[in-house]
Parts: C-alpha cells; structure tokens; sequence
C-alpha cells in the first residue's frame, strides 16, 4: 500500500463523516452489543461487528472510528431508551410515589437488556477507563436531571432537594442490576424494583420532614 493510500486509511478511521443513517447506526450498536455481550469488550474487534451487523468494515469506520466510540454510542443508547419511555404526559398527573416508580422503572428496564451483559461490560471498562467512566456517569446524571426537573415543579415536594432524591434513586436502580449481574441471577423485575426503590425515597422524604 502506498503511503497515500495508508494516509487516506487513516484520515477515514481517525475523523468518520457524522452518521448520516440512524437506522444504520442503531443496526451497528445493535451489532456491538451482541459481540460485546458473547466476546468480552477486549476480544471483540471492530471486524466482528461489522460482519454481526452484516456490513462492511469501512462502512462500519464511517459511523464508529473504535471498540470506544461504539461504547460510547451504547451509553448514549440507554440514556436514550430509558428517556424515551418517559413520556410527560404519562407522567403527568401521578401521585409521587406512581411517579418515581414510572421514572425508576425506565432505566431498569434499559440496563437489564441481554441480561445486563453490557452493564458488565460498562462497569469493567469504566472502572478502569476514567474517560469511559465519567462518561457513563454523564449520562446517568443527564437523566436524573431529567427527574429532577420535573419533581422539583410539584408542590409536594416543596423544599425538598429533588436532585439528591433522584440521585440516589438512580444509584439504587444501579446497584439491584448490579447485584443481579454479579449473582449471575438475571435483571430485578423491573416494576416490582421501582416500586421498592420508590418506597425507600418516599420514606426519606417524610423522614426528613419529621
């Protein structure tokens, strides 16, 4: 290969065109995922999503330029799933405890998914990876943000630092999956956790007003 061609090489995986293609894109993460879930992020290579994802390679580096950036791209995903699913007008008109068990339901079901094989994968690379790490903690925030927005607006919850409560809702939501990832037992049901985690947070708000 010329050294213009290994130039050219390189300027294609080193800066991809923005994905111009979202279903393409959701085929590629949906790809990575199955590859990450079964292989391991490490012995996962970018050629063997691009055959799960029944693409070429350099298609592939058009959209992800790395095993990273299709990490990245699935953090986005979930926070993207679980935010979806919060619609505001089924959220709107709940009593407070129906409304953080909606809100907390959403995030359980995302990290649940194949088993919570790609929380595995999120927690081993973010542990070690600050970047990985802070990124995935970015995205957890973004959502509580999301929560605690729409909590701080009910006269409920008047005085009451909704910022903490969702934040430590979230990070309960974190916890059961983890529990269940790391006992091998499969995701918590979803409704049934939520509606616990939910109860924990109530009692912390009328404990603090006692």
């Amino acid at each position: 290969m010329s050294a213009h061609s290994e130039k050219q090489l390189s300027v294609r995986r080193t800066s991809p065109r923005p994905a111009d293609d979202p279903e393409r894109r959701a085929t590629i993460l949906q790809a990575a995922q199955v590859c990450f879930a079964q292989d391991g992020f490490h012995r996962t290579t970018m050629r063997a999503v691009a055959r799960q994802a029944g693409l070429a390679e350099g298609t592939l580096y058009h959209h992800f330029r790395s095993k990273d950036d299709l990490l990245l791209g699935l953090f986005s995903a979930l926070g993207e799933q679980a935010q979806a699913s919060l619609d505001p007008a089924d959220l709107d008109g709940l009593n407070l405890r129906d409304f953080l068990r909606a809100f907390l339901a959403a995030p359980l079901v995302a990290l649940a998914q194949d088993d919570a094989a790609l929380l595995r994968v999120i927690l081993s690379e973010g542990l070690i990876r600050r970047e990985l790490g802070q990124a995935f903690a970015a995205g957890l925030a973004q959502t509580a943000g999301l929560g605690a927005a729409a909590l701080a607006a009910r006269p409920d919850l008047r005085g009451v630092d909704t910022a903490e409560l969702i934040r430590v809702g979230l990070a309960l939501v974190l916890g059961f999956t983890l529990e269940g990832a790391l006992n091998h037992a499969g995701p918590p049901d979803a409704e049934s956790t939520a509606a616990l985690i939910a109860d924990v947070l109530l009692a912390r708000v009328h404990g603090g007003r006692a």
